[in-house]
C-alpha cells in the first residue's frame, strides 16, 4: 500500500493511503479546505520508516462498523470517518498482522 504525501498551499501534510498506485489522486486538506498537491520532497521525509501519526484509509472500517471493529481489535483508535490510527512503522505492522494482512516487499 503506497502512502502518498500531498501538501497545501497552506504548508499542512496529508498522508495518504492508498490500494493501489494512483499518482493523480485529488485530495482536500481537513484543516483548511484547500485543495492539496502530491509533494514528493515532502515523501522522502515521510517515509513509513519515520515515526509519525497518519489515519489508514486502506485498514479502516465503515463509520458504522466502528464499535464492531474495536471489540475485535481491542486498542484500536478510530476517527468518525473509520480510518485507523497509525502511530509508527512498527504499529502499522503490527495492526497489519492482526487483521491478517501482508505487506508485499
Amino acid at each position: 500500500m503506497p502512502i502518498y504525501v500531498y501538501k497545501c498551499k497552506n504548508e499542512h501534510i496529508i498522508e495518504k493511503f492508498v490500494a493501489e498506485m494512483q499518482p493523480y489522486i485529488s485530495v482536500t486538506c481537513k484543516e483548511c479546505g484547500c485543495k492539496a498537491r502530491r509533494s514528493f520532497s515532502d515523501e522522502a521525509k515521510h517515509t513509513d520508516l519515520v515515526n509519525n501519526e497518519r489515519w489508514s484509509d486502506s485498514m479502516g472500517v465503515n463509520p458504522n462498523q466502528v464499535s464492531e471493529a474495536m471489540q475485535l481489535f481491542p486498542g484500536s483508535t478510530y476517527n468518525t470517518e473509520g480510518q485507523l490510527l497509525i502511530t509508527s512503522r512498527k504499529h502499522k505492522k503490527q495492526e497489519m498482522k492482526r487483521r491478517g494482512y501482508a505487506e508485499l516487499e
